[in-house]
């Protein structure tokens, strides 16, 4: 080979090697952070976008539950190591303390993931980014928030730690309330931080908002007085609801004792409990009414039908009724007025003996109401008792069967409605397919009863306590023994009121019962009645008054 060549391969390998420490000076000085991270990245991953749960409002659109962003911190213990002397800040800046991460760290020492905090507040995060600890990692989620705590945390209900609603609206609207997280491609280090996001491939749907058809005002003043009436008597709950007559939408529906959704520690099931859908009782002298229409629907009796009900009590069979007292000849009217034991069973013991039980099935006794709500009740009304003569007898006030609250709030809009039954709802939006209105109680025979029992509102009826001032009301008690180790315990009571107002243009119907009430009165005129008066009276403040009812 001549010496030109030499020179020629040698110059040419010198261009290479020049531009080879070129690259490398290149690499090592210019691009070495992105390299960098080139080389400790293990791999593209894609990982979920937290959605937004859907907002559940109040009618006046107060937000009732909404989602609030928190952040979750982890670790992977199979490959970070959280160093000893960054525990302590750590600890400090999660608001745990330094023995609680010592053992969360111990006891996921062999998993690939634990939380080290979940669902932390902003100003938590702050502090622990500030920190830049390695091995500690980092979501955003969102947390269930509920403004009016305890308030309305029955209608609401609650969603889990997961963000799925297990009570309540919360769990009957999970498909529209939960959305659909998004899906986003990211570059991740060796070290678990996040070092580039690539793309947003699916992004995040939404959940549908709901509305209910609850009034927040109004459901605070019925939790208020069910609170005071609950400590007042020393009962072990109390419960109401109040229906608006001509849609069917529930107003207010509480009970207390409660829970604070927003409390993890409160979330306690029998206080979680909603009792106006959930618990069924017996309703009593509440059913009276349905009986009378029973009884004039059979052609032999109209209000003004004498009854004796002397000597104040009755035999059927090897069972006594009885009344307080002797009351004598009544009307029919006035044995709805006096709530007699002794008149209504006489009564239905000349009916078919099929006539109550049919009339009580056409209002909705022994069937969920359908109010949007999960689980509901429907109570319990036996056929057969119908077989027996005392069956029959007691049927007629009310003992041998159970209904819920709501149960029974829908069966007395049937009265405010003229002898239409009506469906009841407690949401708005979505809309959901209600039934029609069907007639299903003669409108004159539904006139004659609103008669009587506007009647029981004032002296001498049982419910002079459930006056307004300036409204009419109609209504009816109820005073139940209840049953303890098979037997109906004089000492324990169940005391209903459920009323109608106005009497002339029904707008609401509500229900109280309060559940083991103690002292020296214990009847619903005197225990429930006054709950009905003062929740009632707050939800007919944009009802023009009638002072000409309490002059009737």
């Amino acid at each position: 080979m001549s010496a030109f060549r030499y020179r020629l391969l040698f110059f040419g390998l010198s261009v290479v090697v020049l531009i080879l420490l070129f690259r490398m000076f290149s690499l090592a000085y210019f691009d070495r952070e992105f390299l960098q991270a080139r080389g400790s990245a293990i791999a593209e991953r894609t990982i979920d976008v937290p959605t937004n749960r859907g907002i559940i409002y109040d009618r006046t659109g107060q937000p009732l539950a909404l989602s609030i962003p928190v952040y979750s911190f982890w670790t992977d213990p199979g490959f970070d190591t959280i160093l000893e002397e960054d525990i302590p800040a750590l600890a400090q800046a999660l608001a745990v303390s330094e023995e609680h991460l010592r053992k969360v760290l111990y006891n996921g020492r062999n998993t690939r993931f634990v939380y080290l905090k979940r669902r932390a507040s902003r100003e938590i995060a702050d502090a622990v980014e500030a920190l830049k600890v390695k091995g500690v990692r980092f979501e955003t989620e969102y947390r269930r928030y509920y403004p009016t705590a305890e308030v309305a945390s029955h209608i609401v209900g609650v969603a889990n730690a997961d963000g799925a609603g297990i009570e309540g609206l919360e769990a009957a609207h999970e498909i529209q309330l939960r959305g659909e997280p998004g899906k986003r491609r990211i570059l991740r280090g060796r070290d678990g931080r996040r070092l580039r996001d690539i793309e947003l491939a699916d992004p995040p749907e939404f959940g549908e908002h709901v509305t209910t058809t609850v009034d927040l005002g109004l459901q605070y003043l019925a939790y208020r007085h069910l609170r005071t009436a609950v400590e007042e008597h020393e009962a072990l709950s109390a419960s109401a609801v109040v229906i608006e007559v001509s849609s069917g939408e529930i107003l207010a529906m509480a009970n207390y004792p409660t829970f604070n959704p927003n409390d993890v520690r409160d979330r306690v099931p029998a206080r979680m409990r909603n009792r106006v859908i959930k618990d069924a009782y017996e309703p009593g002298s509440t059913v009276k009414p349905f009986s009378a229409i029973a009884a004039m629907e059979s052609g032999k009796f109209d209000p003004d039908s004498q009854i004796s009900t002397s000597p104040g009590h009755f035999q059927v069979g090897d069972k006594l009724i009885e009344d307080p007292r002797d009351y004598g000849m009544l009307s029919l009217k006035m044995v709805i007025v006096k709530s007699s034991q002794v008149g209504i069973a006489k009564v239905a013991l000349e009916l078919e003996q099929e006539a109550v039980y049919d009339v009580l099935t056409r209002v909705g006794f022994n069937e969920v109401p359908f109010s949007g709500l999960p689980n509901e009740t429907a109570g319990i009304l036996r056929y057969e008792e119908l077989e027996r003569e005392i069956g029959r007898a007691t049927f007629s006030f009310g003992y041998g069967m159970t209904v819920s609250p709501l149960q029974l709030a829908k069966a007395y809009l049937t009265f405010a409605t003229g002898g239409k039954r009506r469906a009841v709802t407690i949401v708005k939006t979505p809309a959901r397919r209600v039934p029609r209105d069907e007639q299903v109680l003669d409108p004159d025979h539904v006139r004659d009863l609103m008669d009587m029992l506007q009647a029981v509102t004032s002296i001498p009826g049982t419910a002079p306590k459930a006056a307004i001032e300036g409204f009419s009301v109609a209504g009816k008690t109820g005073t139940v023994r209840k049953v303890k180790y098979g037997q109906y315990d004089e000492n324990l009571h169940i005391a209903w009121f459920v009323g109608i107002t106005p009497v002339e243009d029904p707008r609401f119907v509500t229900v109280v019962v309060v559940n083991e009430p103690k002292g020296e009165v214990v009847s619903g005129g005197g225990v429930a009645a006054p709950i009905f008066s003062r929740i009632t009276a707050h939800a007919l403040q944009l009802v023009p008054p009638n002072y000409l009812a309490q002059e009737r």
